[in-house]
């Protein structure tokens, strides 16, 4: 296009946007005044270069949903406009990508079998929606977000192949986990300022989840253990998150992925995060007891052995075992409470719709409230079982559950390649970051309520499309790289 016809043509668009914009704001309706702004701001970014419009939006959640939690993922727009965070950001990613799409620029979508296999969830998710739809209205469409927050790996996986995109990602990423901990301790110590003065229209704006700021923990462990940051630095801002994990009560689904990815790091013989553990975790647990000691505890009540009845509760699959500390005397219910329920799902699918599941808006609480032997409270109202493996089985059947056993023998398949690419390629480190938070969380819902809600689900899709386009290079990439020197990260790779 002539370039001073293009001059005009965007001129008269926004002309006419900030028009529109102005009559909104003067009709007190500033739906219409937002949107114009957004369109102003994405063609400004376009104008301006650098990172694309849509990896602005989509850091600007990844960093709401670490530090914010629950209380971003409940904000909107505006009162007129109920969009969520997540739907927003996907909305303006998987606009951007069609688009470049289209135009040749970049390509989201590759022929391999992880990308296969996200396509099956997505569109044999989408096919059962149909039904429910009718069936269950929005409470349907809501079930579905598990299925379709997929489209983030697209998006991300869109953004990996521009550099200034992909970096932006990671900073943000990387800069919100750094921060956590600051934010998590800081609600902690002054709960009323968080939960009643720092306020959005009558909500909490920062609001944890406690399971889930663990997982967040243990991901950002590793992906700081990619940065090219001074070791000092990687390893206080690490063990800061680390340690402030294991004095959450409900991180013991985290714990399991922790487990997972520092086996992944096994298999790349990179020791940094395990030598990290081995120096951290003797010194905490001695500074434990010697305040235990000091201040004449009982034993049996004192943080020492609740951390060890902790961990131990993770082996009690039956929820038998009998636990004295106060903060883990109910852990054993709790153990029986996921098995009771994941057994009625599955007996329910079985019974239902094993091939196909029960549908989206289908209530997977309902017979495990009237059949478990506790009582749960008149204000139950969890929808999904603690664990996205019967969450998706319950929803979509044995059809669902082997699309997802599929995309995780992808995942496992790349991680390996990658792991073993990594002995010797320091290039590849930061790519190893990407699927360390990748296999954190989907560890974590596996055991928890984290791949089915947008604060876990859209950090997962999307580290897992950069994890996924940052480890495979085309020839031309390898043979760029080849030229390139050895050491592209040298202080990460150092202690790493």
């Amino acid at each position: 296009m002539n370039p001073r016809l293009q001059l005009w043509l965007v001129g008269a668009l926004g002309s006419a946007l900030a028009v529109v914009g102005a009559w909104g704001i003067a009709q007190e309706n500033y739906t219409l005044a937002a949107a114009a702004v957004a369109v102003i701001a994405w063609l400004a970014l376009e104008w301006i270069g650098g990172p694309r419009p849509e990896a602005w939006g989509l850091a600007a959640v990844l960093v709401g949903y670490v530090l914010a939690n629950r209380g971003f993922a409940q904000l909107s727009f505006s009162s007129q406009l109920p969009l969520l965070p997540a739907e927003a950001a996907l909305a303006m990613g998987l606009a951007a990508t069609l688009l470049r799409m289209a135009r040749r620029d970049g390509a989201a979508v590759r022929r391999d079998a992880l990308n296969l296999a996200v396509l099956a969830w997505l569109i044999v998710g989408a096919a059962r929606l149909w039904p429910d739809l009718r069936a269950h209205g929005a409470m349907a469409l809501r079930d579905f977000a598990t299925i379709y927050y997929a489209l983030f790996f697209f998006v991300a996986q869109g953004l990996a192949a521009h550099a200034p995109s992909a970096r932006l990602l990671r900073t943000a990423l990387v800069g919100a986990v750094a921060v956590l901990p600051v934010t998590f301790f800081l609600a902690a110590r002054f709960p009323e300022f968080f939960l009643g003065t720092l306020q959005v229209r009558g909500a909490p704006l920062i609001y944890y989840k406690e399971d889930l700021v663990a997982a967040f923990f243990f991901a950002g462990f590793f992906l700081i253990a990619t940065t090219p940051w001074p070791a000092v630095v990687r390893a206080g801002v690490g063990l800061a998150g680390y340690g402030l994990a294991f004095t959450i009560a409900s991180s013991r689904a985290a714990i399991m992925g922790l487990l997972v990815t520092g086996a992944w790091w096994a298999v790349a013989r990179r020791w940094g995060p395990w030598k990290l553990q081995a120096l951290a975790a003797p010194l905490a647990l001695a500074v434990i007891a010697i305040v235990a000691v000091a201040r004449g505890d009982d034993f049996r009540q004192s943080r020492l052995y609740g951390l060890y009845e902790h961990v131990a509760s993770m082996a009690d699959f039956s929820g038998t075992g009998r636990y004295t500390t106060d903060e883990r005397r109910y852990v054993g219910d709790n153990n029986r409470f996921r098995l009771a329920w994941w057994r009625s799902v599955a007996e329910e699918t079985r019974d239902g719709g094993p091939v196909f599941g029960l549908g989206f808006g289908y209530d997977l609480a309902d017979r495990f409230v009237k059949t478990y032997e506790l009582d749960l409270g008149e204000d139950f109202s969890a929808r999904s079982p603690h664990s996205v493996v019967f969450t998706v089985l319950g929803r979509m059947g044995m059809v669902g559950l082997l699309i997802l056993v599929g995309i995780v023998g992808a995942m496992a398949a790349a991680t390996w390649r990658l792991a073993r690419r990594v002995r010797t390629d320091d290039a590849a480190l930061p790519a190893l970051g990407w699927w360390s938070v990748a296999w954190v969380l989907l560890v974590s819902g596996c055991f928890g309520v984290v791949l089915e809600g947008p604060m876990g689900a859209v950090i997962f899709w999307t580290a897992l499309g950069m994890a996924h386009a940052t480890s495979t290079e085309s020839p031309a990439d390898e043979l760029e790289r080849a030229r390139e020197p050895a050491a592209a990260l040298p202080s990460a790779a150092g202690s790493a």
